[in-house]
């Protein structure tokens, strides 16, 4: 459930990146060039679903579990974050590969700073693209790397816990409860063995690479205890997050939350207690143990299978679109 993201911030990174998918392509000589670029993103069939685009080299039905899977996280997202879709906005891209070799490929040609994965999201600007294949957890992982394309398109940058806590809570679905006590049960554990948790720590990872699977665990309660109370949670966090696309610099959440009463001890509660506990009650106290960016959004590896697209522009032109040169 967790996994690890890649998160390139400036200029010279985007260059740099830039620099290293044009060699990637030169590498390959220019006769062989426009094969090669055409047999590693899948353009042979395309399906749509709301704001998603599914690329694949083998048809994918629009009633599939896949495309079924984005029309469901779309739908939960508007529910419990009011989080719509410009309709004029970018389509948002979902290349599914054959397999998973024909992934681990692409991510050696394009993507050679990245170890292997499973999917990942990439944004600059206005693009937003997932890419993954064709594997026994395809729903999930596109629910999970398609909640940060909608996260984005809707309120911009967040904070990188936050981002993946909401991400890890999507990918199942807020109502599978299976997934949601197969975490509490891992949450347990983290307790029996002296972890304690804290949101202004959290918010203090700017890397993903700083996040452990506990961080990721930790981050989904927070998520789990503001979403699951419906009277004053969900508000709270759908507020922090129109405000955080609006506001230079925006109080961060762990703030806010004081300010209304909850903290660790509230998060424990609710953890400890099952039914969501209201996150403007605070049980005691607790004792402790805007430039534009590209961000990669990344799963690790796990096993294989695919998914859909048409004709497409010339492959430079779509790679120099991308990353907005």
């Amino acid at each position: 459930m967790n996994r690890s993201s890649t998160t390139l911030r400036d200029a010279s990174a985007r260059a740099a990146l830039w620099a290293a998918l044009l060699a990637g392509l030169l590498s390959a000589g220019c006769a062989t060039t426009g094969k090669r670029g055409s047999s590693l993103l899948p353009t042979q069939h395309q399906v749509k679903t709301g704001p998603f685009v599914i690329y694949s080299n083998s048809p994918v039905e629009a009633d599939s579990p896949a495309v079924l899977a984005l029309g469901d996280l779309k739908d939960d997202l508007a529910a419990k974050l009011d989080c719509r879709e410009d309709p004029i906005a970018e389509p948002i891209e979902v290349y599914v590969l054959d397999d998973r070799n024909a992934f681990l490929h692409l991510l050696r040609f394009y993507f050679p700073e990245l170890p292997p994965r499973r999917a990942f999201f990439m944004a600059q600007g206005n693009q937003r693209v997932v890419y993954t294949y064709l594997g026994p957890k395809l729903e999930e992982d596109l629910r999970h790397e398609a909640t940060h394309a909608l996260l984005r398109g809707r309120f911009g940058d967040i904070p990188l816990w936050l981002d993946e806590g909401l991400a890890e809570y999507f990918e199942a679905g807020p109502n599978d409860l299976a997934d949601r006590n197969a975490r509490l049960t891992r949450i347990a554990d983290d307790r029996q063995s002296g972890w304690s948790p804290s949101m202004t720590r959290l918010e203090s990872l700017a890397d993903i690479h700083q996040m452990t699977p506990r961080d990721y665990r930790e981050s989904w309660a927070w998520v789990d205890l503001l979403l699951g109370d419906s009277r004053s949670g969900s508000a709270i966090l759908v507020d922090h997050l129109q405000h955080g696309r609006d506001a230079v610099h925006p109080d961060p959440l762990s703030k806010i939350l004081a300010a209304k009463g909850t903290d660790a001890l509230t998060l424990i509660a609710h953890l400890e207690a099952g039914p969501p506990q209201s996150v403007v009650q605070k049980p005691g106290a607790f004792e402790p143990g805007h430039e534009p960016l590209i961000r990669l959004q990344d799963r690790p590896l796990d096993s294989s299978r695919s998914a859909a697209p048409p004709p497409r522009p010339g492959l430079f032109r779509r790679l120099a679109g991308l990353l907005g040169l």
